[in-house]
């Protein structure tokens, strides 16, 4: 028998996100990933395709899936993962971590394979007509009325219907914005819905109801099974990618300024709209900066600018350096306006909007002459600012 003692020794050693990795190794087809706090791979239990379901937490030193509602620690992991009892699951982790335990001399650890990624699925791709249904935002909308009642000058309220028709901007029944993700075919991903208050910030504190959803999911809801994840793969991109050819100049071609939050992209195509010279575009959060998502910029050898929120400047510049492409810049100059009234987490759409309508606003738009394409335009041209 193994004492107690070793036991509970076994217990304080055994990290879970150690002992899943041994069988989902980082960096690899189908691997651990850190996902915030967490890491995520997929789930080893039911056979899960995708990322996020089945999280591992180093807290709480546990992993569950909240598909297959499995759960459990570094033993009960070993047991159900590698078919072993309680003992020998223990006699596995004293191995691991160099712990004597009594019975283990002949006790061999053996890691399995990484388990081999199922047929990849079509990407999900849902009908033209579905944002056409769902199209269009106007002041019955709260965030739509907000959006109205900013100090935007004369030239900016002349855009701002443009702007969200270019953008395809919709509203769910409930009242909820629809943020369309089209790719530069022109195939609808997917849409984003979020719920927003009055004064035009994310409603993030009611669980009651939904705040944030997509349109897939909700058309799964409802019945609609072509749209599930058994026989689909969603595939995101970044909001505003249906642009990328849609504004033509000969010999000029559109720099893309990327942003986190779809809000802010559109905040910054109406304030600065020169679509000619760039479109704005989002990634929709902090860590959705890769070569994948970024692929068709790439390709078209597109200069990128990355504008950064306040709290993710060091991240993007990492992220930029790993993108490994000469053709990418990280923006940091808002930051000058920046004020600690703002709050340490502010992006650049709270800075904007308190600078609308104010003579440094007239300074801002000093950021946007820095851009390459506007640069070449200018040397090209012998252009001077008056």
């Amino acid at each position: 028998m193994i004492d107690d003692y070793t036991i509970q020794k076994i217990k304080d050693a055994a990290n879970i996100v150690d002992v899943v990795a041994d069988f989902y190794p980082f960096d690899t087809p189908g691997g651990l990933k850190k996902m915030g706090m967490e890491y995520s791979c997929p789930c080893p239990f039911h056979g899960g395709r995708h990322y996020g379901s089945f999280k591992v937490s180093p807290k709480l030193n546990i992993a569950k899936c909240f598909s297959c509602d499995w759960s459990g620690d570094p033993i009960e992991f070993l047991m159900e993962h590698e078919h072993l009892s309680f003992l020998d699951a223990i006699r596995w982790l004293g191995k691991k971590y160099c712990i004597e335990v009594e019975g283990s001399e002949n006790f061999e650890v053996r890691p399995a394979q990484p388990r081999q990624q199922p047929p990849s699925l079509p990407m999900l791709v849902l009908p033209d007509w579905m944002w056409k249904i769902r199209f269009g935002l106007d002041e019955s909308n709260p965030f739509g009325k907000w959006l109205f009642g900013l100090n935007w000058d004369n030239v900016q309220r002349d855009r701002l219907h443009q702007v969200l028709s270019d953008y395809r901007v919709g509203t769910s029944k409930n009242g909820m914005v629809i943020w369309w993700q089209i790719d530069e075919q022109q195939r609808v991903r997917t849409g984003k819905m979020m719920l927003y208050h009055a004064n035009g910030h994310r409603v993030k504190e009611d669980e009651s109801n939904y705040t944030m959803d997509w349109i897939h999911s909700a058309l799964y809801r409802d019945s609609r099974n072509d749209y599930s994840a058994d026989k689909t793969d969603k595939v995101t991109c970044p909001f505003g990618l249906h642009l990328l050819n849609h504004y033509k100049q000969p010999n000029v071609q559109q720099d893309v300024c990327i942003v986190e939050s779809e809000k802010t992209a559109l905040l910054m195509a109406i304030a600065y709209g020169n679509h000619a010279g760039q479109v704005w575009m989002a990634c929709g959060g902090k860590g959705n900066i890769n070569r994948e998502k970024l692929k068709p910029l790439i390709d078209q050898r597109r200069n990128i600018i990355l504008y950064p929120d306040r709290d993710g400047v060091e991240e993007w510049k990492r992220k930029a350096d790993s993108l490994q492409y000469d053709k990418v810049f990280v923006e940091t100059k808002w930051l000058d306006w920046w004020q600690p009234t703002d709050g340490e987490k502010a992006d650049i759409a709270d800075v904007v909007i308190r600078c609308l309508g104010k003579k440094i606003y007239k300074t801002v738009s000093d950021i946007m002459e820095d851009l390459p394409s506007i640069k070449q335009l200018k040397e090209k041209l012998n252009l001077e600012r008056i």
